[in-house]
């Protein structure tokens, strides 16, 4: 399988300004040039290899998914994060970070990196890993920078820590928070909601499949981006955030659409 991978190390190389993407979301009309790897292993070989062929390869964005690659792909995106002072966009998903240790080099990459701004690393936690902790470090080496970030599906719950609401309330720069698939619960969705009345900033939240939360946790976020008791409640509002309600809240499916109607 080798020549294969050298002769598409190869073919990027010589091709480079050519490759582009664009990000489906129409709200984030947004050129970047893109190396996506989904669905295929990249033994320790094919790593070093795309090592030293993306040293001088430089992409605005690198989509990991699902590629069975451990510690080993771990050192190869710290190396290609070093390298790369363009790189805006880190997506690693399905790619379990096992060592702490490692997560930790990632942090301090993070915060080091002089352009990165948006990260996803969905389902990441690995053997050594506690979601909440990694939600934690990512938040405070990125406080100042990353405008997404994206945690879906890492087992994230706060045990009744008020960390995540307390940085929301700060106002920080971050636009989009995507936080699916975790164990967060209405007590959570309360500290946010009322986070959220002092936010200016973050225009998209998805805490959908958190399955710890019920209706009375999604009525304080409703309330929180639209609170329809008076006049001056309504005004007072968080106008800018988009939040994502789960399907099966018909009711409130049924008021958003209304408010949009207004």
């Amino acid at each position: 399988y080798m020549p294969h991978w050298e002769e598409f190390i190869s073919a990027i190389n010589g091709y480079q300004h050519t490759l582009k993407c664009v990000n489906k979301d129409v709200r984030y009309v947004r050129y970047r040039t893109c190396l996506s790897l989904f669905n295929m292993e990249l033994p320790n070989r094919v790593l070093d290899s795309l090592s030293r062929g993306l040293e001088t390869t430089h992409f605005e964005s690198i989509s990991l998914h699902n590629n069975s690659f451990g510690e080993n792909g771990i050192d190869f995106l710290l190396s290609y994060m070093q390298n790369n002072p363009i790189l805006e966009e880190l997506h690693l998903g399905e790619n379990p970070i096992d060592k702490s240790d490692d997560f930790d080099q990632l942090c301090e990459m993070v915060q080091e990196h002089p352009s990165l701004e948006h990260i996803e690393l969905i389902g990441c936690n690995g053997e050594e890993l506690n979601g909440f902790e990694m939600l934690c470090s990512i938040i405070n080496v990125g406080s100042k920078k990353l405008k997404e970030i994206d945690l879906t599906d890492n087992g994230i719950g706060t045990g009744g820590s008020t960390f995540l609401s307390d940085f929301l309330a700060t106002n920080p720069i971050l636009k989009r928070l995507t936080l699916v698939g975790n164990r967060f619960n209405d007590e959570d969705a309360t500290l946010i909601a009322a986070a959220l009345k002092h936010n200016t900033n973050l225009i998209s939240l998805d805490l959908q499949e958190n399955d710890m939360m019920t209706r009375v946790g999604w009525e304080a976020l409703y309330k929180a981006e639209f609170d329809d008791t008076s006049l001056n409640s309504a005004a007072d509002s968080n106008h800018m955030c988009q939040i994502d309600y789960p399907n099966e809240l018909t009711e409130m499916d049924g008021r958003e659409q209304n408010r949009k109607g207004v």
